[in-house]
């Protein structure tokens, strides 16, 4: 009896490295924040960006910006065309899916205090570069230095499914243990 109990802790154990070593790198990816000031213009591609939307606030309120609002014609007296709900205006998570084509100028608004009119961003959509492109820029990036300020800046890239692989170890590990007291 006590030596299927040393087995089956150490079958445990065993399964239990491996989840960790898959836990671990999904654990250690950092998102990159990228501060966001009116007016600025934000290349939006597939991977996540995530934004702190600086000075959209209202100044002599500081309340926070609870959406982005399109308006036809770029115009805020005509009809609003799309709304993008903001949870935390400090860490604003968006990528080519959050616009689903509907790329422009959003007007920031806040439920206290209603339209923030002068605080406004411009989203482009992110052109996908070539494998001719991508030699290009990185040989200039190379030989130049850069002159503009850069407007967006790219996520780290992620692992696909860490965390669910992960999670499907621990799950074999519980119904491992599940199967042994029984």
């Amino acid at each position: 009896m006590t030596y299927d109990n040393v087995i089956s802790r150490h079958l445990l154990v065993i399964l239990m490295v491996p989840a960790l070593v898959l836990v671990a790198p999904a654990a250690a990816q950092e998102t990159h924040k990228l501060t966001v000031q009116p007016g600025e213009t934000i290349e939006v591609g597939a991977e996540t960006l995530v934004l702190d939307l600086i000075n959209f606030r209202n100044q002599s309120t500081l309340n926070p910006v609870t959406e982005l609002r399109q308006y036809r014609d770029e115009d805020s007296r005509k009809e609003i065309t799309r709304v993008i709900g903001v949870s935390n205006d400090d860490y604003f998570k968006i990528n080519a899916y959050t616009f689903k084509g509907k790329y422009g100028r959003y007007f920031a608004y806040s439920k206290q205090d209603g339209l923030i009119e002068h605080n406004s961003i411009v989203f482009v959509q992110a052109a996908t570069p070539t494998a001719t492109e991508t030699v290009a820029a990185v040989t200039e990036t190379l030989t130049e230095t850069p002159t503009a300020p850069a407007t967006a800046a790219t996520a780290p890239a992620q692992a696909p499914l860490p965390g669910l692989i992960a999670i499907a170890a621990v799950g074999i590990c519980g119904l491992f243990t599940a199967a042994q007291k029984r």
